[in-house]
């Protein structure tokens, strides 16, 4: 039985790079294009058709191996393999379709790797009776219920290659201003890598220093400084949000700002649940596990101990008194955001000033 790798999602980074790990992995640790036994087939090349590229991959697939007792084909970036399942197919692409269906000749190992592989389709089912590993990287986001363990074990591996200690302020940065593209986590990793050089600690300086500073990164450096009462680290913040010029940022920071401040106020509540009144780093490091079976819907729970801290300390500043009127001052911002009752800029700024 042949060997065969179908590799799909949305993170285009994720899939290629792990493609070609495959190709490797099956070419002895050579490069794919150096293997004398490795044929590849590319797929995304603007100025073919569907129709052609499958006549290709077919021709590769029948080919028995020349001078060598394996032989590997690759189908790379496929530009989407769903079109593989239409009903209005080419007949080269139906007859592709039927020969991934089967099982393999031993001789012969294959991998693809595109976008666009529906779970729904019959094509899912049948490849896995032909005995494909189907592995589906999708881009992490900021609202799946792993993304923020995903981002720390994605971390604490680059802490481990790199022999750089990474303090915790500096991976909670990480975690909350990139985003789910693995492509641009990478590059910020190797970017610190780069700066930091012999240093053996990785710190919150060095991440604002060298992480490029997308609008994630400041809206981040803008609702901390809020949080902290830091009113000219804010206004700078919100200054540079405005030369980016996102559209509609302001009604988005206003729904972050708002957010936080209720996290805040969630997370005294939580205190109180936790019997937490001075919170520590060891507060949460130590928590028993008959706390967290009593209750294990506790938001706190759930998060790093240092994450956890940061938000307690921040919320303890904040009697119910204040938090009310912070949250007063941003309704009424966004209230005159959407109603057009003045300058957007002017509204944010009056709003930065009385939050501080």
């Amino acid at each position: 039985m042949g060997k065969f790798y179908l590799i799909s999602g949305d993170d285009d980074f994720a899939r290629k790079q792990r493609a070609r790990e495959t190709a490797i992995m099956l070419a002895g640790g050579d490069e794919p294009e150096n293997a004398d036994h490795v044929e590849i087939i590319q797929g995304d090349l603007p100025e073919l058709k569907s129709e052609m590229i499958a006549g290709r991959f077919l021709e590769a697939l029948r080919t028995p191996p020349f001078l060598a007792p394996q032989k590997i084909v690759w189908m790379r970036h496929h530009p989407d393999l769903d079109s593989l399942t239409l009903e209005s197919a080419p007949a080269a692409v139906k007859e592709l379709t039927a020969f991934l269906s089967v099982i393999l000749p031993e001789e012969l190992s294959v991998i693809i790797d595109g976008p666009g592989l529906d779970k729904r389709k019959t094509l899912w089912k049948n490849l896995q009776k032909a005995g494909a590993v189907v592995e589906l990287l999708n881009m992490t986001r900021a609202t799946d219920r792993n993304f923020a363990e995903n981002r720390r074990n994605i971390l604490n591996n680059f802490a481990k290659a790199t022999g750089k200690h990474l303090r915790p302020d500096a991976m909670q940065y990480l975690t909350d201003v990139i985003g789910g593209d693995s492509g641009i986590l990478a590059n910020e990793l190797d970017k610190l890598a780069s700066y930091t050089g012999n240093m053996p600690e990785i710190t919150l300086d060095d991440c604002r220093a060298i992480v490029s500073r997308t609008p994630e990164a400041v809206i981040w450096e803008y609702t901390e400084a809020i949080q902290n009462g830091r009113k000219e680290t804010a206004l700078h913040a919100l200054a540079l949000l405005g030369r980016q010029g996102e559209q509609g940022f302001e009604l988005k920071l206003i729904a972050l700002l708002s957010n936080a401040f209720q996290k805040s106020l969630n997370c005294r509540k939580a205190m109180q649940e936790l019997g937490i009144r001075h919170p520590s780093p060891g507060a949460f490091e130590h928590l028993s596990e008959e706390v967290k079976a009593r209750y294990p819907d506790n938001p706190l729970i759930k998060l790093h101990p240092y994450r956890a801290f940061k938000m307690c300390e921040a919320a303890v500043k904040l009697d119910g008194a204040a938090m009310a009127h912070k949250l007063t001052l941003i309704r009424n911002a966004s209230r005159a955001l959407v109603s057009g009752g003045g300058e957007p800029r002017i509204i944010l700024e009056q709003l930065t000033i009385n939050l501080c």
